[in-house]
């Protein structure tokens, strides 16, 4: 059973919104503050799995899209 989203998540789902394509690190910068990288990339996986976000691997990093 999935939890709703919070604060974090839904901040984290703007910043995407404000920001498609950019990379993971671009989206988590502003939150580091807060909470660490590893549980920051956990929110955006979980994001992810919901169907919320698309990630797109590139060569050399994975970017981040809303999903339409």
């Amino acid at each position: 059973m999935l939890k709703p989203l919070d604060e974090l998540d839904e901040a984290l789902k703007q910043r995407v919104f404000e920001k498609p394509g950019a990379c993971i690190q671009d989206v988590i910068r502003p939150f580091l503050l807060e909470r660490s990288e590893s549980v920051l990339r956990q929110r955006i996986r979980a994001l992810e799995l919901r169907q919320l976000i698309r990630l797109h691997k590139t060569k050399r990093e994975i970017r981040i899209f809303l999903v339409d």
